[in-house]
């Protein structure tokens, strides 16, 4: 007795067949996700409280590596409207290692902590923050914090 192909055999190997097309179009696009420098920029106002306090400290960008991989960050800033990037030199004693360049290990933050003022910086003009890796990757991220700063700084300018 030779067995025959039914319509239901048939129905569950296709639904069977398409359903390892479509995991295997997963399971690639995640590894080819998986290679790639992913980190968060958070710009955030900056309180310094206990022994390293200073006055002269007042907004900062996290950079969160999300990667699964170690990234070295070498610039951390601000890019503004005009597409040019503005580096901030970094409060030092408040620093991790003495600065930069800083190797973020996978999962892992740096915050850079930076005082500024309308002197330093057309603080109008600020599009973003930005961090940039050894290999030239660009992360760019915004925030509530930095909207206020450029929004304060544009109500005091009228």
């Amino acid at each position: 007795m030779t067995p025959e192909i039914t319509t239901i055999t048939a129905v569950i190997a296709a639904v069977c067949g398409v359903t390892a097309l479509v995991l295997s179009f997963i399971n690639t696009g995640h590894q080819l996700r998986r290679d790639q420098v992913k980190l968060k920029v958070i710009p955030q106002h900056i309180i310094p409280v206990g022994a390293l306090r200073d006055a002269h400290v007042n907004f900062g960008v996290d950079v969160i590596n999300l990667s699964e991989f170690p990234v070295t960050i070498v610039d951390v800033g601000f890019q503004l409207t005009s597409g040019r990037h503005a580096t901030l030199s970094t409060a030092g004693c408040m620093e991790p290692h003495g600065g930069l360049p800083q190797r973020l290990d996978p999962h892992t933050s740096y915050s850079a902590c930076f005082w500024l003022d309308a002197n330093m910086l057309e603080l109008t003009a600020v599009k973003c923050a930005y961090a940039q890796t050894q290999c030239g990757t660009e992360a760019r991220g915004t925030s509530p914090a930095l909207r206020q700063l450029t929004k304060g700084a544009a109500d005091r300018g009228r």
